[in-house]
């Protein structure tokens, strides 16, 4: 884990140190890590006096607009708009994805990227680019890599605002420490932002204890009405349509965590939610122990992730959507 960082430290600087304006990105439905990452990353450029705006193709999310940072992000970003920033900079970072498609209009950028591109991500490294890619599955989250690399660097602001944003970013990827968080780095940064110095139970009323009523109800309905088990494969998986949404005033966020409900059920080690689109079906997997969700979605759901935590999409509509998952599960579950 160390050596993926020790290796680059010195690259990591000369890309600062060679940079006056940065382009910060990360994926749509920015989630605590996406924002903890770009935030906290814009925070050390700004002590550098380095130029930076972070963009993203859609909203952030309500429920994590008080994150510092966040008010200034360029959310539903247009080409007119970054084409003529772009034209101006001279560094591309990518935190929490390397893969275009997460960028949803905004991919085009990275097809053939007119500048160096630094990509620091927790997840599989799918493409690279001309610049430096650090990316280790080792990490419970974009956040904790950019904290050790930051604090190797001689980098890491020494501010409430940022351990905040580290920490949320990891919280919310382990779930509160429930999954993904075996390494004993993991608890080692946590604590040296403790002793930084924020309200870490502040953070978790924050991220955990403050949803709206009508998305406790879209849960409810969800697991009543919306859930099927398949005991014989250890699987259980949820949907959601364009109605439900609909009928519970559903916001951006709201259906955070919802797929991690069904692995409570006993014997259930494999489980997915599927959320009806205008013109596709976002699919969330997670798994237990060594299932392999990611290698099952990225073999029939265009998808990839980690071990026990990947996404998808499915172009068909959803009940053949929901009819071709059970069919794969029953007949290729044994090979993940």
């Amino acid at each position: 884990m160390e050596k993926t960082i020790k290796n680059n430290i010195d690259a990591f600087n000369k890309l600062l140190s060679e940079s006056q304006k940065v382009a910060i990105f990360t994926h749509m439905n920015p989630d605590g890590d996406a924002l903890g990452s770009a935030s906290t990353f814009q925070m050390v450029l700004r002590n550098r006096q380095i130029a930076s705006e972070i963009f993203i193709a859609n909203e952030v999310p309500g429920s994590l607009a008080w994150m510092p940072g966040t008010n200034a992000i360029k959310a539903n970003a247009t080409k007119k708009t970054l084409d003529a920033y772009i034209k101006t900079a001279d560094l591309i970072v990518c935190l929490d994805f390397n893969e275009p498609g997460r960028m949803d209009h905004l991919s085009y950028i990275l097809e053939n990227p007119p500048l160096p591109v630094l990509v620091l991500d927790h997840h599989p490294q799918v493409k690279t680019y001309q610049g430096l890619q650090i990316a280790s599955t080792s990490y419970s989250s974009t956040c904790e890599l950019l904290f050790w690399i930051l604090k190797r660097s001689g980098n890491l602001p020494q501010t409430r605002e940022m351990a905040e944003c580290i920490y949320t970013g990891i919280a919310t990827d382990t779930g509160s420490f429930a999954y993904n968080s075996s390494s004993p780095g993991t608890f080692r940064a946590v604590a040296e932002l403790l002793e930084i110095g924020f309200d870490k139970d502040r953070i978790t009323d924050l991220v955990f204890q403050q949803f709206n009523a009508s998305r406790m109800k879209l849960l409810g309905h969800m697991l009543a009405n919306r859930m099927e088990i398949i005991p014989e494969y250890h699987t259980a998986y949820t949907y959601l349509t364009q109605k439900d949404l609909k009928d519970f005033d559903f916001k951006p966020g709201d259906t955070e965590g919802f797929v991690n409900y069904p692995l409570s059920i006993a014997n259930v080690k494999f489980t997915a939610i599927f959320i009806e689109k205008d013109d596709y079906v976002k699919i969330s997997f997670r798994s237990k122990g060594d299932f392999a969700a990611n290698k099952f979605s990225n073999s029939f759901f265009n998808g990839g992730g980690h071990l026990n935590a990947a996404g998808g999409k499915s172009y068909k509509n959803l009940n053949d959507t929901l009819k071709e998952f059970e069919e794969k599960v029953k007949s290729h579950y044994h090979e993940f």
